[in-house]
């Protein structure tokens, strides 16, 4: 809450935006004052990273102006608004991880010695200047891809801060910050925000994209809500409630939440944001539809062992390298270092390659969506039915495009895939049109088994709320569902058992009325003897 002047740094005016189809921005006009925490909030496709980008000049707007300190800028330049002082901080890392730190930091303008060669020493001085103003303890010679995902986005955000960058420019004035800490944990997500907090403090507009309500009371001053592309408010956060911004970002007030299990009444923080309503009901006396026995992994698992019924939701709770998705990635024959036995409704599966799983109707859907969940040459409606497209297809092999048409329509129709047509490709898609499209691809009839980690990931308010019901629609029809989520309360509230990992093993069990905030955090962080 650093606001320091009352008088608009930078100020957009009547932005229009539109990709083939689709009114990304329409009429918008927002400004943002100097000092001040300014978030961007609305559901997915509302146009939020569109404005920012249009900002950043990575967008050509088709009318509007943006104009800073009373200079217009020339719409969709990039060269033109670096110069101005605007950054952007993506929500996806743009870095070479097999290079150091400094070299990553540098690597646009490396400095030289009078013959030439690169000065390693002018480099590193360069890069921890960067670096160190944010967090001294990152060692700038390190490989970047050591770092852990926390310090490589500090990295990222001292980049641009790098005064040096290009002769004549003006220092970093305004950063717009795109989804900062859809891939961090709890602790490294606390440090950027008081890095923005401080960045604020120094005097530079922070324009703040998220989907989490947390961060938004936590760090920003003002919010801006935008809904369908349009203009909706703009607010003091310390002047609206929580309930208030949904309403304003989705047009309509969420249900009140209620638990899958009772007894979770004094975690209120949990139920915030589940939707729906729960007549859940678990046969305990019905064999597991999914066994996981003694499965292993050098150095990520060790020995982990549970079992899930149908109409479970299994939570598997742990700290950020805990082995919670390397165990994913193992139940689906992803690691081929792994061992152990994995049965589906009794039966063993080969785990060989994941062909087999997704045979016996097994769905996953991974953390990171893009490395390793969607097909960015194929169209939409390929990725959706690229699982089982075999089982569509004509006696002779050939696709049967009319069969994959009729259910692309209905996945689509039912996960809101907000795309200009089927024909499009992902990358044309909003970050939560990304997830839902894999949430699509697995969510179905035959999907016995679901593995789902970090679901709602990079989704908004009121599509979680839709989320969490399609996850209660797949249990109540029999599915075992194992979910990783890094959002506590996202887990207390959908599961009906938790495991908790730390260090590859699993450290326990919590069911009931022990299923709180403060038990998985001893569970996550139990030291133990290893042999």
């Amino acid at each position: 809450m650093n606001a320091t002047f009352d008088q608009p740094l930078l100020v957009a005016e009547h932005v229009c935006k539109r990709f083939g189809i689709t009114q990304a921005l329409d009429d918008v006009s927002v400004e943002f004052r100097r000092g001040e925490v300014h978030a961007l909030m609305g559901e997915n496709g509302a146009g939020k990273s569109t404005l920012g980008k249009v900002i950043s000049g990575l967008h050509r707007p088709d009318s509007g102006r943006v104009v800073i300190a009373g200079r217009e800028l020339r719409p969709g330049s990039i060269d033109d608004a670096f110069s101005a002082g605007i950054r952007i901080v993506h929500q996806e890392l743009a870095q070479c991880p097999n290079l150091s730190v400094a070299e990553n930091l540098c690597l646009h303008d490396l400095p030289r010695t009078k013959v030439g060669t690169i000065d390693c020493e002018a480099m590193h001085r360069r890069a921890a200047r960067l670096v160190h103003r944010i967090e001294p303890s990152i060692d700038v010679t390190a490989e970047l891809g050591s770092l852990s995902p926390g310090h490589r986005q500090i990295c990222q955000i001292a980049a641009s801060l790098d005064e040096e960058a290009r002769p004549g420019a003006e220092p970093a004035r305004l950063i717009v910050f795109d989804e900062p800490t859809s891939s961090l944990s709890i602790s490294e997500t606390e440090k950027l925000l008081s890095v923005v907090q401080q960045l604020a403090a120094d005097g530079i507009t922070i324009v703040y994209v998220s989907h989490r309500m947390s961060e938004i009371f936590a760090c920003c001053d003002r919010v801006t809500v935008l809904r369908d592309g349009k203009y909706v408010a703009t607010s003091n956060v310390k002047d609206i409630s929580e309930p208030d911004l949904v309403e304003q970002m989705i047009g309509r007030r969420l249900a009140s939440p209620t638990a899958r299990l009772r007894g979770q009444e004094g975690e209120a923080e949990a139920l915030r944001t589940l939707g729906g309503t729960q007549s859940h009901h678990v046969d305990l006396a019905a064999p597991p539809r999914l066994e996981v026995r003694g499965l292993c992994s050098p150095g990520k698992l060790d020995g982990v062992s549970f079992s899930v019924k149908a109409g479970e939701v299994l939570g598997v709770g742990g700290l950020v390298g805990s082995g919670r998705s390397e165990l994913l990635d193992a139940i689906f024959a992803l690691d081929p270092r792994a061992s152990g036995e994995v049965m589906v409704d009794g039966h063993p599966i080969d785990r060989s390659s994941p062909r087999a799983l997704i045979a016996a109707g097994v769905g996953y859907v991974p953390e990171d969506r893009r490395l390793q969940g969607l097909f960015f040459d194929l169209s939409v409606s390929e990725n959706i039915v690229v699982p089982y497209m075999r089982r569509l297809s004509h006696l002779l092999g050939l696709r049967d495009l009319a069969r994959e048409h009729q259910v692309v329509s209905q996945r689509v129709s039912e996960f809101q895939v907000k795309s200009a047509s089927p024909a499009s490709l992902p990358g044309q898609l909003s970050g939560g049109n990304q997830q839902k499209l894999l949430i699509a691809r697995w969510m179905h009839a035959e999907s016995h088994v679901l593995l789902l980690d970090e679901p709602t990931r990079g989704i908004d308010v009121g599509t979680k709320s839709e989320i969490y019901r399609l996850i209660h629609k797949a249990s109540d029809r029999g599915a075992a569902i194992v979910l990783v989520s890094s959002e506590m309360p996202e887990l207390l509230a959908m599961s009906d058992r938790i495991i908790v990992m730390a260090d590859g093993q699993c450290q326990g069990e919590l069911t009931g009325a022990d299923m709180t905030q403060v038990n998985i955090l001893t569970l996550a962080t139990r030291e133990h003897a290893k042999a």
